[in-house]
């Protein structure tokens, strides 16, 4: 029996010692994504690979809450949003420390942090039948400011799918999802902070849709792989493609559908450049509005730069992407754990 059991501690501890050889070699990988000092923002204490990043920087953890939806990053770094049970948490991301929820007497059922300003756009819904009313808000988070504007009535509604705003021309554009049974629809509004409200589309399905920040303009992509400026439809293409992004300077980008070999720059609804992507195994794709970027299972490269195939950060199969702000780019662990690191443009 004693046998058995020095059997069993050396067992053990040889499987010890090889888990932590590996997750040491992960740590050092992490380390390396951007060729600069990662920084770790948050870790949970059963997750080895963080546990033992920690030893080279203590830092507060932050684990993302497995309800939490709508969840942005602010464009300077130092918060992250995110919708939980009706309710909007602001919390800092230096250390993780809740710096205030925002709760209304009717459920807020969409949030949206501004691209360039520490601004937060919601919406509360309240319910009569088969009719919501919905109420855009806005909340300032560097100066706590609160602000009620537009009032509208959906029938059948089911959700806020997407949301955009230039703060240059105080112009919103949302895609809201009704539901009557099986039947789905999505319909565009154009909203004027300081006036009016009109329907630019409806009867479609639209998977992704992008504004002008310079110009009163909306694009937007339906489940047929149609692209549309307004109401028209852009031909500007001679193969299908999905539009991926925004530049600062209103460019949008669109990837090949088939091959996803070409990357297009497109101006004033004529393209103006190509790009030709080298490799094709592309994971994702996510834009700032400020630069338009292709996650690949390894790396990451911003298309709009001057260099658009640089590798400017690193990923492993042990994170996922989560967004781009100014030179940090954030990942989450399988068990929520927040990650971000310096990248290098």
């Amino acid at each position: 029996m004693k046998k058995f059991l020095l059997y069993l501690v050396v067992f053990f501890s040889i499987g010890t010692i090889v888990t932590i050889f590996v997750l040491y070699n992960v740590d050092k990988y992490i380390y390396s994504l951007s060729n600069s000092e990662t920084e770790i923002k948050t870790a949970s204490k059963q997750n080895s690979m963080i546990a033992l990043l920690d030893k080279k920087e203590s830092t507060p953890k932050i684990v993302i809450p497995n309800d939490a939806k709508d969840l942005e990053y602010s464009y300077n770094n130092k918060y992250y949003t995110y919708l939980s049970d009706s309710k909007i948490y602001i919390n800092n991301i230096k250390d993780g420390k809740n710096v205030t929820v925002i709760e209304e007497d009717n459920p807020i059922c969409y949030c949206t942090l501004l691209y360039d300003k520490n601004l937060i756009l919601y919406f509360t819904q309240s319910v009569k039948g088969t009719t919501s009313t919905l109420v855009l808000k806005t909340y300032n988070i560097d100066n706590e400011v609160k602000s009620s504007y537009n009032k509208f009535v959906v029938n059948n509604f089911s959700c806020i799918k997407d949301m955009h705003m230039s703060p240059v021309i105080n112009i919103i554009y949302i895609n809201v999802e009704t539901k009557n049974g099986n039947k789905a629809n999505n319909i565009i509004y154009r909203i004027d902070l300081f006036n009016s409200m009109s329907t630019v589309k409806s009867g479609l399905i639209v998977n992704k849709m992008l504004m002008l920040q310079n110009k009163d303009m909306v694009y937007y992509e339906d489940v047929n792989s149609n692209i549309y400026y307004g109401s028209q439809k852009l031909r500007a293409f001679k193969e299908d493609v999905e539009m991926i992004g925004i530049d600062e300077n209103d460019a949008l980008y669109f990837l090949s559908s088939k091959n996803k070999n070409k990357v297009y720059k497109v101006v004033g609804n004529k393209i103006k450049d190509t790009i030709e992507l080298e490799d094709t195994n592309i994971v994702t794709t996510y834009t700032n509005n400020k630069g338009v970027y292709i996650i690949y299972k390894d790396y990451v490269i911003n298309v709009t730069s001057s260099n658009p195939l640089k590798k400017i950060g690193r990923l492993s199969e042990y994170v996922k992407f989560e967004a781009i702000k100014a030179n940090k780019m954030y990942m989450r662990t399988a068990d929520n754990t927040l990650i971000s690191v310096d990248i290098k443009e």
